[in-house]
């Protein structure tokens, strides 16, 4: 029997693809619902206090399908996208003829971008923050313009703060790379092409509610106590002590490192080293007509120079018109981040307070809307720094011990990514046969 503890979609990915391989799994989970941080709520409209989409690979959509879940495409395709720039959000270019005829970003940030496109790859990139990078590669202005509104709005981080290669592996991979940069991001481009942003409809959270019909799951139970005991572990859930021949750990940085502090307790220190971004979601529902300046398609992202209350706008309705009646507007703020995390102090009132004149100044709200909420997150999104390279080094050898980590800040925070660890750490638990690694212990 294989213990996962933590009902988020890393451990229930890895609890349904072990049993799918015939492992035997239970899953603990110290909260009253499964899902951690992708949650719905639907009171009034339709409204994601986590995750708002997901980018669905060919593999992931038959999933889906297999689950009996389906996906919804964004209205329009979701675009265009903005930026906001002296107090006024500019459109970003969707085309080569859009950025060569826009006057966004400005042409101190353009000829950075070209410039930078050319130059080859560089063993550095690997080493550096988002900041440095971008600053290297492209100019201050791209940095002002471009990145940072992506750091905060994306990652709700400090961009002199966040690694290139634990945020954007990918690009970082590519940035290394021999050749020109804009060749190594034409073949990336390629790979990418297959992956479409979608939701699903009733909310994201429907994907953990159907996983967990499938699953033994003990709600409501905390993992208190983690030991070794011969070749297998001793869990303490409750009042109780159950062995179990492995465990995977699925829970927040903090969270791991009580548990793994008798047994491990140098991977401990640095589980607790893992830094978070906290973050607020608002949900504004509002008369069509009571939004007197929306924004078209996406919505917008601000960069830290403009001094906003939020880190950007999620237009929800233009993205998925189904999550609102018709004639209302739902509009997803997102306020915090690593940069602005003393706004989390403030009550519900007095930052709803903010975020209303902040929307009439942006949006030309008017009059009080019809519903807001706010759902806080004091741990919203772990930081990719040096500490995730330092912890995958020092828990390698775990896995010949039957423990393991399957966790959103060890290599991949986003839904996609959570899901596809839970998968390949259930394969190579299973082993190719769905019992291999199994015998061996």
């Amino acid at each position: 029997m294989i213990a996962v503890i933590g009902a988020g979609v890393s451990g229930l990915s890895c609890a349904w693809w072990l049993r799918a391989r015939g492992a035997p799994a239970r899953v603990y989970e110290a909260a009253g619902r499964v899902g951690g941080k992708v949650w719905t709520r639907t009171e009034g409209a339709l409204c994601e206090a986590g995750p708002n989409t997901l980018l669905a690979d060919e593999a992931l959509l038959r999933w889906f399908e297999e689950l009996g879940l389906s996906p919804v495409w964004p209205a329009g395709g979701g675009r265009p996208r903005h930026v906001l720039k002296d107090g006024r959000y500019r459109p970003l270019p969707q085309s080569v003829p859009q950025w060569l005829a826009g006057g966004f970003p400005g042409w101190s940030a353009k000829l950075g971008v070209a410039a930078g496109l050319l130059k080859s790859g560089d063993p550095r990139a690997g080493e550096e923050s988002l900041a440095a990078f971008c600053r290297r590669q492209f100019g201050r202005a791209a940095l002002d313009n471009l990145l940072d509104p992506l750091a905060g709005g994306v990652f709700a981080g400090d961009p002199d703060e966040l690694l290139l290669a634990e945020t954007l592996p990918e690009l970082a991979a590519a940035a290394q790379s021999p050749g020109p940069l804009w060749r190594a991001l034409l073949r990336l481009r390629g790979q990418r092409a297959a992956r479409r942003v979608c939701t699903l409809a009733g909310g994201l959270e429907s994907l953990p509610r159907r996983l967990a019909r499938d699953l033994d799951i003990r709600l409501n139970a905390p993992a208190t106590a983690l030991a070794r005991d011969g070749s297998g572990w001793r869990l303490r859930a409750g009042a109780d002590w159950e062995r179990f021949d492995q465990v995977v750990l699925a829970l927040p940085a903090g969270a791991a490192a009580d548990l793994l502090e008798g047994s491990e307790p140098a991977a401990a220190t640095l589980c607790r080293q893992v830094r978070y971004a906290p973050l607020a979601v608002a949900f504004t529902l509002a008369r069509a007509e009571a939004l007197t300046r929306p924004l078209p398609g996406f919505g917008g992202l601000h960069p830290h120079s403009e001094e906003a209350l939020a880190l950007g706008h999620l237009m929800s309705s233009n993205l998925y018109p189904h999550v609102c009646r018709p004639g209302e507007r739902l509009l997803t703020s997102f306020i915090g981040g690593r940069r602005q995390a003393a706004l989390l102090e403030l009550d519900d009132d007095a930052l709803l307070a903010r975020l209303n004149w902040e929307l009439e100044r942006l949006f030309g709200l008017r009059g009080a809307p019809m519903l807001q909420r706010v759902a806080r997150w004091p741990q919203a999104l772990p930081q990719g720094t040096a500490i995730q390279r330092a912890l995958r080094a020092a828990t390698a050898p775990w896995a010949e011990r039957g423990l393991h980590l399957c966790a959103n800040w060890l290599d991949g925070a986003s839904l996609p990514d959570c899901l596809d660890k839970g998968r390949r750490l259930a394969a190579r638990i299973a082993g190719a046969d769905g019992t291999a690694l199994l015998r061996r212990r």
